[in-house]
């Protein structure tokens, strides 16, 4: 067994950390910056806006941990690839329907 897949994960770790983090510090200094607002108030729905940043991020985190954790399992990149195609279909019909929410 190799240690690539292992050693691509903790790269993939550092880096969807090193992307994703600034969107997350953002939004959590939107909601305190806003913290009177009430649920379901306009200006509380146009935030949820940048959540979908997030989902984004998370989902593309995912695919990619995916198919580092189909690798390493089976020891067959190309064939995590291959697997990995149906994943990512599901992830682009999500990935449309936040869109189209936002």
């Amino acid at each position: 067994m190799s240690l690539a897949p292992l050693l691509c994960a903790a790269l993939l770790l550092a880096l969807s950390t090193a992307v994703g983090m600034p969107a997350v510090v953002k939004l959590i200094r939107v909601r305190e910056a806003k913290h009177e607002l009430r649920q379901g108030s306009a200006g509380a729905i146009r935030t949820i806006s940048g959540w979908s940043l997030i989902a984004f991020w998370l989902m593309a985190t995912w695919f990619c941990a995916t198919i580092l954790g189909d690798w390493h399992v089976t020891d067959d990149l190309a064939g995590a690839v291959d697997r990995a195609w149906l994943r990512l279909r599901i992830l682009l019909e999500i990935a449309a329907a936040l869109a189209e929410s936002d």
